[in-house]
């Protein structure tokens, strides 16, 4: 049977591990994040030197870079924008940036194209009366032809339909 440790030895095995942690730490980050002496293109910058790479990329009229920038550290892309004075983009109700209304055209496009495709697939051929020759291709199957909608109710008030009397039972005797 184990013996239970007891409470100063707990402390004891807390206080080793703690330890040999802080041994290991600075080998770990240096394996993680590198030695900055060693590597030249991660320097400390300030915040007057990012505002004016910022404002120098929007002079420019960089979107490219800027838009990097912004994938890279999102946060610290709007903290320079907000110093520099550049307005956010307009947000719509899902949270995300609004497309630029060039963008808004070209989908509201493709969206009348496909419904007006949509509309000449549903419209049923002209009728023909009986002993007169259809048009060509009338009649013959479409490869791509969409189904039918279903047929909808006419507008108005409609019809009441009552249940049919049982036999032998008078109607309000229930």
């Amino acid at each position: 049977m184990a013996q239970k440790p007891q409470r100063g030895e707990i402390q004891q095995m807390q206080q080793d591990i703690a330890s040999e942690i802080k041994r290991d730490a600075p080998s770990i980050a240096n394996g993680v994040f590198g030695n900055n002496a060693l590597h030249p293109d991660m320097a400390t910058v300030s915040n007057q030197q990012l505002d004016q790479l910022y404002l120098n990329a929007y002079q420019r009229n960089d979107r490219q870079w800027l838009m990097a920038e912004a994938q890279r550290d999102p946060r610290q892309f709007l903290q320079v924008t907000d110093r520099i004075g550049v307005p956010d983009p307009p947000l719509g109700i899902d949270g995300k940036p609004i497309p630029p209304q060039a963008q808004q055209d070209q989908v509201a496009q493709q969206f009348q194209y496909q419904a007006m495709q949509n509309a000449a697939q549903a419209t049923p051929p002209p009728i023909t009366p009986p002993g007169a020759a259809a048009p060509p291709g009338i009649g013959m199957p479409t490869a791509a032809a969409a189904p039918m909608p279903a047929a909808l109710p006419a507008p108005g008030p409609q019809p009441v339909q009552m249940p049919l009397p049982i036999p032998g039972i008078q109607p309000g005797t229930l």
